[in-house]
């Protein structure tokens, strides 16, 4: 009994707030106490504003135990945008600089000091995108060297995305005022790249995604809004039998969408009136992050907290209707005592997949894994 209730009022200190301002898992928080983000990854447990007390070992003991093992790691509202693919290369936020990989053999192409890397992203032209704290740069497709282009504002909650109409301009989304941003990546010199223009994105409950024909989807309310930047907009209401959802992934098809539920249901949706439900299956584990292209699914899972067992994380890639293409186990970092412990558990869970060849990529600022769903096997991890 009494182990019982030191477990719970161990319980009363743990908080659960990953910020969202960067990508590398190791940078620390400034020493005022920020308030969490609703749209942070947490652990289901009540949030104290007192920071995490000295502790005896055996103390901290338990307290590590309760992370580990009682702890439900609930997935951010909005991705991190810490991995992505382009033609031939892949980007990765570093401690304070991008690395640029290539594909087949996971040398390093170029690096740009960035400061602290904040999103990236890739052009419909196959280039990748980087925005740090001091500026941004952009790897063209076969460059070997960045162009660097001023600094944008990037408060944590917002969204990097290319223009799939422009290749010479990008969107960022900032949910607290729920707009895009139209940004050109040549502007006169200056300290801060100049707003092009604004579009409204009302409703939304997180992040969007970006379909294959530049449009913007978002889960409202009640069900899915569709709005591309210079044209209309629509709204589309769930069937009652569809679960809000988590995650959209954007179909091959403009007017379709697979929609992943928290609790790990992927609906496959026609967005038209009244929405038709095209297929469904359930994803062995809790997504934590999810991914497609035109032809797989790909997930980050996460086990439910089950007392005296270890945590597991699994990356999980089906085709379109579900049927599982490759499955591998992801290492788990045990969680430290410090108020930092979701930064160490969950900074090396960064997803992506790419639009050109059969390649899902997990990892963080310290490593990176890269997969050929297609084969089954990896293709180089550093």
């Amino acid at each position: 009994m009494r182990g019982a209730q030191t477990i719970r009022r161990l319980g009363l200190f743990l908080t659960a707030w990953l910020a969202l301002a960067a990508c590398d898992g190791r940078h620390r928080p400034p020493r005022e106490r920020p308030t969490q983000p609703a749209s942070s990854a947490s652990a289901h447990f009540i949030d104290t504003p007192e920071l995490v007390p000295a502790m005896l070992p055996p103390v901290a003991q338990a307290l590590v135990e309760v992370r580990d093992q009682k702890a439900e790691i609930l997935a951010p509202r909005e991705e991190t945008q810490c991995l992505a693919f382009g033609k031939g290369r892949l980007a990765q936020a570093s401690t304070d600089k991008v690395v640029f990989r290539d594909t087949s053999t996971g040398a390093v192409v170029s690096e740009a000091d960035l400061g602290a890397v904040r999103a990236l992203t890739h052009g419909v032209d196959g280039s990748l995108t980087a925005l740090g704290l001091s500026g941004g740069v952009r790897l063209e497709p076969h460059a070997t060297k960045p162009k660097s282009f001023p600094h944008v504002v990037f408060f944590p909650g917002a969204a990097l995305f290319p223009d799939l109409e422009d290749p010479s301009h990008f969107y960022v989304y900032y949910g607290a005022e729920q707009q895009l941003f139209h940004y050109a990546f040549a502007a006169e010199a200056g300290s801060f790249l100049p707003i092009e223009d604004r579009f409204p994105l009302q409703g939304c409950l997180a992040g969007p995604a970006l379909t294959r024909d530049g449009a913007f989807l978002c889960t409202t309310a009640d069900g899915i809004e569709r709005r591309a930047p210079r044209g209309r907009e629509a709204r589309f209401k769930l069937p009652s039998a569809v679960s809000s959802a988590l995650r959209l992934i954007p179909a091959k098809r403009l007017d379709e969408v697979f929609s992943v539920s928290a609790t790990g249901e992927v609906v496959h949706l026609r967005l038209q009136s009244p929405v038709t439900v095209l297929g469904r299956f359930q994803l062995p584990g809790q997504p934590f992050a999810a991914v497609g292209n035109d032809e797989a699914l790909a997930f980050v899972l996460v086990s439910r907290p089950v007392p005296g067992s270890a945590r597991h994380w699994t990356l999980f890639v089906t085709d379109l209707e579900g049927h599982e293409r490759f499955k591998a186990e992801l290492p788990s970092q045990s969680a430290p005592v410090s108020e930092d412990w979701l930064k160490v558990v969950l900074g090396d869970k960064n997803l992506a997949i790419s639009e050109l060849e059969p390649l899902v990529a997990t990892g963080g600022a310290d490593s990176v894994t890269v997969w050929d769903y297609a084969r089954g096997a990896p293709v180089f991890t550093h």
